[in-house]
């Protein structure tokens, strides 16, 4: 099973109010977001700085060798490293389980024979303009999907953005993760946290400060989100006036 993707949805479960119950030790020592960094031409020496500050590490499909990747999942110890598929076929899939690949990000393009039966976690990449009606539909598709990366551009954390993530959240029932091109400030992992995220996926190029940071920043938040209700039911409005018309007796 997919270390990654355990934790993935353990976060995912631990965001829901629990109703009369406690939560379990376990769920109370999860982290409210995890920290996905991308590790791609970073040096051993580098990752093994990083992996106290992050949930786990990606690297691009594209730069992937066997010995170097198995070199990096090495340094990161028990953080589990995935990697994004892009144009990777079935064969080269084969060689990452081999090497050591916790999970895959993988997009809509992306054949089903090379991903099915794999022994991996499994995240499908979006773009937020993505019709409803296939969000909806990720629910109910028969490839497992572990969880749901929403791409964007963009250095900051706009409204616009909190609005897809939390439509995603309410639409999808799965757990959600964002990309953001830069390292967050200390307000906006809150803001992404009660629209419904449950990990971030950093740049490449960033400081084992930055990360730390961002993780003390992370810690702070409470282990339940403070989510708005969802949707009511619309119900035909009634107007005061039935339009019932009483027939009056006849006077005898």
């Amino acid at each position: 099973m997919s270390k990654f993707t355990d934790k993935l949805h353990r976060v995912y479960r631990s965001a829901a109010p629990a109703i009369g119950f406690r939560k379990s030790g376990a769920e109370a020592e999860n982290p409210p977001l995890l920290i996905v960094a991308n590790l791609t031409g970073a040096s051993v020496s580098e990752v093994k700085v990083i992996a106290g500050s992050v949930d786990a590490g990606i690297i691009s499909g594209e730069s992937f060798n066997a010995k170097s990747f198995k070199r990096l999942v090495t340094a990161l110890g028990d953080v589990p490293l995935g990697l994004t598929l892009g144009n990777t076929d079935q064969k080269g899939i084969d060689r990452l389980v081999d090497s050591g690949c916790d999970f895959v990000i993988f997009d809509l393009k992306t054949p089903i024979a090379a991903i099915r039966g794999k022994e991996i976690g499994k995240i499908l990449e979006i773009e937020p303009s993505l019709d409803q009606g296939l969000v909806r539909a990720i629910s109910s598709l028969q490839l497992p999907v572990d969880g749901v990366l929403v791409t964007g551009e963009g250095s900051s954390v706009t409204v616009e953005r909190l609005l897809v993530c939390q439509r995603f959240a309410d639409l999808l029932g799965k757990p959600l993760l964002v990309t953001l091109s830069s390292s967050v400030t200390s307000s906006e992992p809150s803001s992404l946290y009660e629209a419904g995220v449950n990990g971030l996926v950093l740049p490449e190029g960033l400081t084992s400060e930055a990360f730390a940071e961002l993780k003390k920043a992370i810690s702070s938040l409470p282990r339940t989100a403070k989510r708005g209700a969802k949707e009511a039911a619309l119900l035909p409005r009634v107007s005061g006036d039935l339009g019932i018309e009483v027939e009056e007796e006849e006077e005898e």
